[in-house]
């Protein structure tokens, strides 16, 4: 199937004419049509040789949102964790260590030695709770560590040969989150190639997500991890 057949596939399904030509980012918004459960979309990954793997993600993005409707009214426009289960504190701090080890792993593997070298020894983790800061605005305010997360990380898997429809749907699935790492752990099954290499490096980081944890940095050495309060 050509990349144009595809993306017409997918609008035919959610029964929405492109504004504009059929290209990947005619089909932002396309994970969105199909909420809370998503069920209608599995005959799309019929094609695919990682196909029930790509549902399989879906569906945990699909449960970990639910319903798209906003407490004051409206909807949201991207998948929000809004009733995010509790977290162990240990196993958020267990979590994110994964989460950095394995992107060390997978910069190492794709020849990005700064950022392999940015996150080897692993940052110190400090686990908190409650609303977290913001980060810096403004580049020249952030730290090397914060800006190698921000983006080198996002960057990594593309440089990887995710077949012919990776580059297509990359757009889509960013935009279900506006987040790189919920991206690539939900495309993490096209690149196979990767997979026995580095295991699976954004898992952890998805669990995180969907229990309502963010990060921040504000220095060289450490990470702090804030959990919603219950």
């Amino acid at each position: 199937m050509s990349t144009e057949s595809l993306i017409r596939r997918f609008h035919d399904l959610a029964c929405v004419a492109p504004e504009t030509e059929l290209n990947a980012d005619s089909l932002i918004g396309f994970f969105q049509v199909f909420r809370p459960d998503g069920a209608a979309i599995e005959e799309l990954y019929d094609d695919f040789d990682a196909g029930g793997e790509l549902i399989e993600r879906l569906g945990q993005l699909y449960a970990a949102a639910g319903d798209d409707r906003r407490p004051q009214g409206g909807r949201d426009a991207y998948f929000v964790v809004r009733r995010p289960p509790p977290l162990d504190p240990k196993l958020a701090d267990s979590l994110v260590t994964q989460w950095l080890a394995g992107i060390a792993e997978l910069a190492r593997h794709v020849g990005d030695t700064e950022t392999h070298q940015m996150l080897v020894p692993t940052p110190k983790i400090r686990v908190l709770e409650g609303i977290p800061p913001k980060h810096p605005k403004r580049e020249e305010e952030k730290s090397r560590l914060l800006l190698t997360i921000q983006q080198r990380v996002p960057d990594l898997v593309e440089k990887i040969d995710g077949g012919p429809y990776a580059a297509v749907l990359r757009p889509a699935y960013y935009f279900t989150a506006c987040d790189h790492m919920v991206r690539d752990y939900l495309m993490w099954p096209l690149y196979q190639t990767m997979d026995a290499a580095v295991g699976d490096p954004h898992r952890p980081y998805f669990e995180l997500w969907r229990h309502g944890v963010k990060y921040r940095i504000f220095g060289e050495e450490q990470v702090d991890l804030y959990l919603p309060r219950q």
